[in-house]
């Protein structure tokens, strides 16, 4: 086993929240397969970034907030509105003015589910700026008779729901126009008759909506870009511990050729110098094998050293690392021939399944979710299935920076020849698709 193939191995083993049973995995990945159960060792460099260090401020943790923001502003201001929308509708047009109102309930209504879906979030957050500038632009039409002077147009109390959700949904330059064009609107609409023709008044209501809609625009924009500063940070880490682990992986591995020289090599040659007699000859001759030996098994050393493993020992591999999970993991009995695997692939295979496994317990939902687990023999390969039917996600959104899924199963399995996909979306449950097959030379 060479160090290069170590040392990932440290950064994609149990990560945080791993149970015992996840702990006591075969391996993680082909180079903890000679490393006594839980004993990985620390990686070198301190703890992966990619695992251990979390962001506050990240451009997920940013949306997610925004979301819920404008959802809790658009149905708090929204309910706040309704009896200013009931005391004017005698004054408004008798189809149009209801239609406009639960038009922009409606779209505060969206925004709201949307905090539960968060691929609708920009989209609600668009349409109901849109929903909420049209219905302000169209209030001459909407008004049929002149509201009260001393109120205002029941669409003023939403102006800065209406500028924030085009903040968020926007991008920065369409929700700067959004943002000056709404208050010069309203400021338009109060001067007449049928937004209460308030005079001097509507400047001030003006400048106030544009106050707090700009506000909302510069903290909507500075948060965005520090998230994005931070995941581009994070980012640069990762790709810096990983590129500082093979920079390791090649340092160790050059002390122990270094070292194999100098014990070996160097001592050999020495005495094959000073070789004057038949048996000192003969001695020469025997520490230069050995030294060979010793050469060829540090370029030979690895989890290929090791016997091919039955199908039904990885079943039973992996039963027995999932058997401690914090809920209960079913493993089916899969046809299983006398076909084998090698190794390395034994070990990668099973680490991912257990990955995977611990994953699905971790957020799939409760322990009364249904998890499975079948390994079963294809062809001359492997096919492992590990699916639930949890709450499932979109692969889309995980963020660069969290590499389990990526690092510990897709890659894990790529690495020795095989293929990994992953099958879900939101509330259908997932399942993790592992295949390997032997080509030509490799045992079976």
């Amino acid at each position: 086993m060479t160090a290069a193939d170590a040392a990932p191995g440290n950064g994609a083993g149990a990560g945080p929240g791993t149970t015992a049973g996840a702990g006591a995995a075969p391996a993680a990945g082909a180079g903890a397969a000679r490393t006594a159960v839980g004993a990985i060792e620390p990686a070198p460099f301190g703890a992966d970034p990619a695992r251990s260090v979390r962001a506050s401020i990240t451009q997920a943790s940013v949306e997610r907030a925004f979301a819920i923001l404008i959802a809790v502003a658009a149905l708090g201001f929204g309910a706040t509105t309704v009896p200013a929308v009931l005391s004017q509708l005698p004054y408004l047009d008798p189809v149009w003015g209801p239609v406009a109102a639960c038009a922009l309930a409606a779209s505060f209504l969206f925004v709201g589910a949307s905090v539960f879906v968060r691929r609708l979030a920009q989209i609600a957050q668009i349409v109901c700026a849109l929903v909420f500038l049209v219905v302000l632009v169209t209030w001459p039409l909407t008004a049929r008779e002149p509201i009260p002077s001393d109120q205002a147009p029941w669409p003023w109390w939403l102006c800065t729901v209406g500028s924030t959700a085009a903040a968020m949904g926007f991008a920065p330059w369409r929700a700067s126009v959004y943002t000056a064009l709404v208050p010069a609107v309203y400021v338009v609409i109060r001067f007449t008759p049928a937004g209460g023709d308030a005079g001097a008044g509507a400047v001030l209501n003006g400048f106030y909506t544009a106050i707090l809609s700009g506000a909302a625009l510069i903290i909507v924009i500075v948060l965005r870009r520090a998230a994005a500063a931070v995941d581009a940070a994070q980012a640069t880490a990762v790709r810096r511990y990983s590129h500082a682990i093979r920079e390791h992986a090649t340092e160790v591995e050059r002390v122990q050729v270094d070292a194999i020289v100098h014990d070996s090599v160097l001592t050999t040659l020495l005495s094959a110098a000073r070789a004057d007699t038949r048996d000192a000859r003969v001695l020469a001759a025997r520490m230069a094998r050995n030294a060979i030996d010793h050469l060829e098994a540090a370029a030979s050393d690895g989890p290929g050293d090791a016997p091919p493993v039955p199908l039904v020992d990885l079943r039973e591999r992996i039963a027995d690392a999932v058997g401690a999970l914090a809920a209960p993991v079913r493993v089916d009995r899969g046809h299983l021939g006398t076909a084998r695997v090698p190794a390395i692939v034994a070990d990668a295979v099973a680490s991912a399944a257990v990955q995977a496994a611990v994953n699905s317990v971790q957020h799939a939902g409760p322990a009364d979710v249904e998890r499975w687990i079948v390994v079963e023999q294809r062809g001359a390969g492997v096919h492992v299935e590990v699916g639930d039917r949890g709450t499932g996600f979109d692969t889309a959104t995980i963020p660069a920076e969290r590499l389990g899924v990526r690092r510990s199963i897709l890659e894990r399995v790529v690495a020795v020849g095989g293929t990994a996909e992953i099958v879900t979306a939101p509330g259908a449950g997932t399942r993790v698709l592992l295949d390997w097959r032997p080509t030509t030379g490799e045992p079976r």
